[in-house]
């Protein structure tokens, strides 16, 4: 079954990063908040806009351009106004200036209207405040993405995932690839992402590419561009980036979402661990979470071409041992997709099927060996991401599909069509032999 892209051209799509943050207008504006006061200069439209949830009331958006000021609005409460501060760290990768406000006192799970930098005549878009006690939502999470012109498949997957229309993007690491291309992939990323990051809150991961080659990109281009909830530091993280901001932890609806450091130094991961422990513990004993989701660019389960971490699984599997309600990990970093049945009661997802390149090996199956472990329920290799729709009950995850690559996909599929499924009920899944269920299904239903 084709994708039907109800309502939306595929090439008004593609063009939504060009197009920037107005390009949804039309879909979400329900209610005018009133003219913008004018301006005898008129300020450039803002680039690479995007926010973070940092609170149960509040979103920090984060962008480049000249203008200071974001305007917001919803329903029967008047416009106010948020002036925004230089980011820190100084992201290098473009002249800037890059700016960072934070909207507060926000209504939970409220639709807002906005307009940055305080153009002339802006045509508002539109986010959600953050969803507070238990209710449904949807999310999506893949790694591995890249920018338009080194991963070009980077655009598609950005496409689907704006009609996917999730709450916030769960983004595992290797965010733009600049180390292999050059710093201007980076502000070519965020620009790119524009075709969901106005609506959908942007929470990132670092992976490798991020930092471990410094001389052509470091985290200050990542850590300048977000504000984090609760986040920490960890030990052996590279200077270059200042400040923390290396993991991090948030509630959503009845989800606790704690995200894993890369492994900076052998200290790294067991010193996660122990400052994790307690927010597991916490959440274990609050009656309004259900599900406890991990999730980092390294993974503790794989048969790609990254294999698993030992050290990592090992923690993994010591808290899915330890605390019922942790049933998921993400993670990307082998640029395939796998799916494990439950480990220690956990199942680990690596979707690592953004926009870059495809990893395969020179076999026949072109996976390094075509006999599965015993540990995999299914894999695949295929661009696509992952759609993980949340309620008190389950967390239904779908894997969509994205563009063919052909000569590197082992699957055929029909971009948006459902690749493959799994519902984790409230509680785990009890068999290790829970099947793939794959369904010929549309992304829009």
């Amino acid at each position: 079954m084709r994708l039907k892209r109800t309502g939306l051209a595929v090439a008004a799509l593609l063009a939504g990063p060009v197009a920037g943050c107005h390009g949804r207008a039309s879909a979400f504006l329900a209610f005018d908040g009133g003219s913008s006061p004018s301006s005898a200069v008129p300020v450039a439209e803002a680039r690479e806009v995007h926010f973070t949830y940092t609170g149960p009331r509040a979103v920090t958006f984060d962008w480049r351009g000249t203008g200071s000021r974001v305007r917001y609005w919803t329903e029967d409460e008047p416009p106010r106004t948020a002036t925004a501060h230089l980011a820190t760290p100084t992201p290098p990768s473009a002249p800037g200036p890059f700016q960072e406000a934070v909207l507060d006192g926000l209504r939970p799970g409220a639709e807002y209207f906005y307009e940055v930098a305080n153009a002339v005549r802006p045509d508002p878009v539109s986010f959600r405040a953050p969803l507070a006690g238990r209710g449904r939502f949807v999310f999506a999470a893949v790694g591995d993405m890249g920018a338009p012109r080194g991963q070009p498949d980077a655009t598609i997957v950005n496409a689907d995932i704006r009609i996917a229309d999730p709450w916030f993007v769960l983004m595992l690491g290797d965010l733009s690839y600049a180390d292999l291309n050059s710093r201007v992939a980076v502000d070519r990323h965020f620009d790119d992402v524009m075709a969901w990051s106005c609506r959908a809150a942007y929470m990132p991961i670092w992976g490798n590419h991020e930092w471990e080659d410094p001389p052509r990109d470091d985290l200050r281009n990542y850590k300048g561009r977000f504000a984090l909830p609760h986040a920490a530091a960890s030990p052996g993280a590279p200077a270059a980036g200042c400040c923390g901001e290396d993991w991090y932890w948030f509630d959503f609806g009845s989800v606790r979402f704690i995200l894993y450091p890369e492994p900076y130094s052998a200290a790294t991961w067991p010193d996660w661990a122990a400052r994790a422990e307690p927010l597991f513990a916490q959440a274990q004993a609050d009656p309004a979470i259900d599900f406890i989701v991990t999730a980092g660019h390294r993974p503790a389960y794989s048969s790609g071409h990254h294999g698993g971490e030992p050290q990592l699984r090992a923690i993994l599997d010591g808290f899915g041992k330890r605390f019922g309600k942790y049933v998921l990990n993400l993670n990307g970093h082998s640029h395939v997709y796998e799916r494990t049945k439950p480990q220690a009661h956990v199942v680990h997802i690596t979707a690592g099927i953004g926009g870059g390149q495809l990893e395969h090996a020179a076999t026949a199956c072109l996976w390094d060996n075509c006999q599965a472990p015993p540990f995999t329920a299914y894999r695949a290799i295929h661009h696509g991401f992952l759609k993980v729709s949340a309620s008190p009950e389950e967390l239904h995850v779908e894997t969509v599909c994205g563009p063919a690559s052909p000569g590197n996909d082992d699957v055929r599929c029909v971009d948006g069509e459902i690749l493959d499924e799994v519902v984790i009920p409230r509680g785990g899944l009890t068999s290790s032999t829970e099947p793939r269920r794959r369904h010929p299904a549309a992304l829009f239903r």
